[in-house]
Order: structure tokens, then sequence, then C-alpha cells
């Protein structure tokens, strides 16, 4: 890769960066307080090295008790308050990051809600899991380990500064120049390592997270295949990658982290140089000399966070810039709007493709050149093998996934040009992996109608056959479900998706294997009633209907088929 477009990129990482700061929505009074506590825990520390010091070099020279008297009250009460305001510092900074994490990862999904693309289809599951789980720590992560630290070091090193100043001139000078140092040159050093090493780290995260969630998802067919043993060698792959990714992270990291140390011998020989010659000229007090002496250790408490912190933000700023990513741009005033089809009939659709070209990537499409023409009140059966592209076609013909090449229209106005509204009111695709939600069974179905009633409900289980299922439930329509129908089998979860879809209704319905792991017999009903626009019938005449399906001797007589082949091919054909 040529290195000119890497100035936009760094360029545009900063901006994102900020944005993701606003999106975290920090009140600056509870920034400030987090602040605050922060100072106030290292001034703490700072303080009772600067009196301890004075104490055990004022009482080597045997002054009476009541000199020591208010010196040994501080220390006591220095002790104290720093492990008090430590406490209340931990608790506002990690408060002000959770709360900012809730706010980011809602105006996240607000932002999701609103993406007219195929973006987020096209991600992989584990890769989204990465993005809105890790990334968006991260950013909570920058608030308690970045932005506060930065905040503190800047007002602790002013603090150190002017400490010194009245004791010695050089003693302050020498202290300048080791606090740039420990302050500038080893967080430039860690933020330069994570910098160069962050992308490797995160890439290969997603790949192991998106691949686990791949074999858990598909374990059994994988078992059955006989290809569960060559996933596992991938993923093991994949975590070795990743390990060895955070190890050559690690070590420019120890580096930076070690630069601090050094520049505090630096410290130290320059107090003890200005306090041996303020002792011999007899210009300074022993209580002063054991400040010059012992203080400059408790001087770095603040810098040694720093190249953490810079470490913290390049994984912010990478982290910001995978998130903007994924969201979009931001919407552009003077972006043109996709034009309203005020040509659209509400009752019915006329779904087309015409030289469509579906896929994830163009190196590898599914379908290819395929033309489908389905007036209202269509039925269509696709079948084909495993990876032949039957549900990549219904979620291109849904809206969801771009075309590869050529277009979907929808009454005569090509897809990309509705809003996805107007597309979502008309079309409904039913997924194999449709969630279902832990609510129940009758918010199951009025999650897409809230206006149905009980009798609306049960009408439409009934259609799909799960009058018995109700009829054995404990509190019927109100039974509540599991998380995803972890308590309702496979069939049972199937049936309650279809009935979902039946009673969502639209123009065009489309439907991937809705009669899986459903028994031959009533799995054949169902996909004869969805196809058969006679009186059985689950839908509407003057529905469009799509369904996936690999019984293909249950398909009604007369049904157009289209066949899809492992090269992209598709053949257009009746039942018989």
């Amino acid at each position: 890769m040529s290195a000119t477009p890497a100035a936009p990129v760094a360029a545009a990482a900063p901006a994102a960066l900020r944005r993701a700061e606003r999106a975290l929505e920090i009140p600056p009074a509870r920034l400030l307080a987090a602040v605050l506590a922060g100072c106030a825990t290292l001034g703490s520390a700072f303080a009772l090295a600067a009196v301890s010091a004075y104490l055990v070099t004022r009482a080597w020279t045997m002054p009476p008790v009541l000199d020591l008297t208010v010196a040994v009250v501080m220390v006591r009460a220095l002790g104290v308050s720093r492990g008090v305001f430590r406490w209340l510092e931990r608790m506002l900074t990690h408060d002000l990051a959770l709360r900012g994490v809730v706010s980011l990862r809602t105006n996240l999904f607000t932002a999701l809600a609103a993406r007219r693309d195929d973006a987020l289809t096209r991600l992989r599951r584990g890769d989204l899991l990465a993005r809105l789980g890790d990334d968006a720590q991260e950013l909570g992560d920058h608030v308690i380990k970045a932005v506060v630290p930065g905040i503190v070091a800047v007002v602790m090193c002013v603090a150190v500064l002017a400490t010194f100043a009245p004791l010695s001139l050089s003693a302050t000078a020498t202290m300048l120049a080791a606090l740039l140092l420990a302050s500038l040159l080893a967080p430039l050093a860690a933020f330069r390592a994570a910098r160069l090493t962050e992308q490797a780290v995160v890439t290969t995260r997603s790949d192991v997270s998106a691949r686990a969630l791949e074999i858990l998802d598909d374990a059994t067919s994988l078992q059955v295949d006989g290809r569960l043993e060559a996933a596992l060698e991938e993923l093991r792959a994949g975590q070795s990658a990743h390990d060895a990714a955070i190890d050559r992270a690690a070590l420019p990291a120890a580096i930076a982290s070690a630069a601090v140390p050094l520049t505090m011998i630096l410290a130290v020989t320059g107090s003890l140089l200005a306090a041996g010659t303020a002792w011999l000229d007899g210009g300074a007090s022993a209580g002063q000399i054991g400040i010059l002496l012992l203080l400059p250790l408790s001087s770095f408490e603040a810098a040694t966070t720093l190249p953490a912190a810079a470490t913290q933000y390049a994984r912010s700023r990478a982290a910001a810039q995978r998130l903007e990513a994924l969201v979009g741009p931001a919407e552009d005033a003077t972006a043109t709007k996709p034009a309203p089809a005020t040509a659209l009939r509400p009752a019915s659709a006329a779904l087309r493709a015409v030289g469509l070209s579906a896929g994830w990537s163009p190196e590898r499409p599914r379908v290819r050149a395929l033309d489908l023409d389905l007036p209202p009140g269509s039925r269509l059966a696709v079948v084909g093998p495993s990876g032949s592209g039957k549900s990549t076609l219904l979620a291109t013909l849904a809206g969801l996934l771009a075309p590869l090449e050529g277009r979907v229209e929808l009454d005569g106005h090509a897809l990309a040009r509705l809003e996805a509204d107007q597309v979502r009111s008309r079309v409904t695709m039913f997924a194999e992996d449709a969630h279902v939600f832990a609510t129940t069974v009758r918010e199951n179905l009025r999650v897409v109608r809230g206006d149905l009633e009980d009798a609306q409900v049960r009408a439409a289980l009934d259609a799909v056959g799960l009058d018995d299922w109700i009829a054995s439930l404990p509190a019927g329509l109100d039974t509540m479900l599991g998380p995803d129908g972890t308590t309702i089998s496979g069939g049972e979860r199937r049936r309650l998706l279809l009935a979902r879809a039946v009673v969502r209704g639209g123009p065009v319905l489309l439907l991937d294997e809705p009669t899986e792991h459903l028994d031959t017999a009533r799995g054949d009903q169902l996909l004869r009633a969805l196809l058969d626009p006679g009186d059985d019938a689950l839908v509407p005449e003057g529905t469009t209907v799509v369904v996936v399906t690999h019984r293909v001797e249950a398909i009604p007589h007369g049904t157009p088929v289209l066949s899809l082949g492992p090269d992209a091919a598709a053949r257009l054909e009746e039942s018989r």
C-alpha cells in the first residue's frame, strides 16, 4: 500500500476520537470532580512525602518535641486523606466512564438503525460484537486511563515545580528537565509503539471472535460435514496470531514505562547536587535539605501514568475510527435525499431483478446475472445446495444487501433510491436466524404489529400449527419465553417466527427455510400453504411469496422454481 492514503486516515483519527468523546456525553461538572479527586490523591501523596522528609531531617537536629507536633499530625492526616481521595477518585472516574459507555452505545444503536446502506449486513456478527463491545469499552477506558490522568499529570507537574522553586533554582531546573523527559518522550514512545501494533491486535481479535461465533452457530453442521476439526484448527491459529500480536505490543509499552524511572535518576542527582551546595553554603535548614533529597522520589507519580495514558489514547483513536466506520459518516445536510416513491401501490407490489449479481464480496458472487420478474401475487420457490446463495439472494431482494451488479426494483423503483421505511413497509423478510425476544408469546408477535388483538394472535399461531403448543403452555399467550427462544424447540421457534412474518403482512413476503426443524408431514403442509394461493393459503392471494426450501418434492405443482448452483448460475423452471 502506498503512503499517500495514510495521511487522510491519520488526520481523521483525532476527529473521530473527538466525535466519539461527544457521543460519550460526559458532563463537564462530573469530569471536573474526577480530576479534582485525582489531584487531591496525588497532592496528598506528594505533600506526605514533603512533610515526612522535613520531619525526619528536622528531628535529626533534636529540636523541642513541640516543634514537630504539627508535622506529626500532618503526616497522619495526609496518610488517611490519600486513601480517602483515592477511593473517591476511583468511584468518580468509573462512574463517569460507565455512564459515558451507556450513552455511547445508545448513540451507536441509534446511528446503526438510521443507516440505509448494507455495511452492517456485510459485517460478520463476531466483528460487530467486538466493535460494539470491546471498542465501546475502549472509549470508556479512554476516560479512566487517558483523559483524567493526563489532566491530573499537568496539574501535578506545575505543583511540583512550584514546590521546588523556593528551595533551589538549580534543583527546579533539573526537575523541569526530568519532568519534560518523563511527560513527553516516554508517552510519545508509548503512543508510537501502540499505534504501530494496535491494528494488528484488533484485526486478530475480531477474527478470533468472528470464528468462535461461527463455530458455535454451525457446530452441528460442521461436525456432520467433517469440517469441525479444520475450523477449530483455524481458530487456534487465529488465537496464536492474536497472542503474538499482544506480545509484540507489550514490549514497546514496557520500554516506555522504563523511561520514567530513568528520568528519576536525573532528578535525584540534580537535587542531591543542589542540596549539597545549599548545605555547604549554610543557606538552608535541615528540613529544607531533607525535602530536596527525598521529594524527587515522590514527584513522578503522575508522570508514571502517562505512558499508559498515551497507549490508551492510541487504542482509543483506533477504536473511534472503527466505530465511525461502523455507524457511517454523519449525515450531510446538503446531500441528496432518496426521492419518495409516490407511485408505489400500498396493497401490492411488483418485485424485479435486472442483471443481478449478489454476494458478500465481488470476488465470490453467490448469484450471477439473474433476471427475475415477480408481478403481484407471484409464488416462487428457491432451491439449491448449501452455500449456493439462497439466503444471500433473499437478503439482496429485501434491500438488506446491496447488489454487486445490476439492480432490484420495487414497482419500477430501484431499492437503492427508496427510503428504508418505504422498503420495510412493503417487503417482509423471514430470516432463519431472526430473534425471539425474552418476553411473552403475545408480545413476540406484537413486536411487528402493535395493534394485534388476542384473536388475531391465536389465528396466526393456529395457521402455522402452534395451537396445541399454546394450549399446553401454563400461561397461554402470557407465557414468558427465554432469550432468543432458548426455552422452546427449534420447530416451535421456526413456526413462531413464521407466524410473526404472516401477521406482519405486506405486498412481498420473503421466507428463508420456514419449515426447517419440523417433521416432514407438517413441514410439507406448511410449505404448500405458503406457495399455493388456494383456500388453505397462509397469505393473501395478492401477496408475492418467495420461499427458500430444500424440500423440492413438496413444492406445489406449477410453482416456479429458481435453482441456484454452486457456480453462481441460476435456472428458472416450473415444479412438476
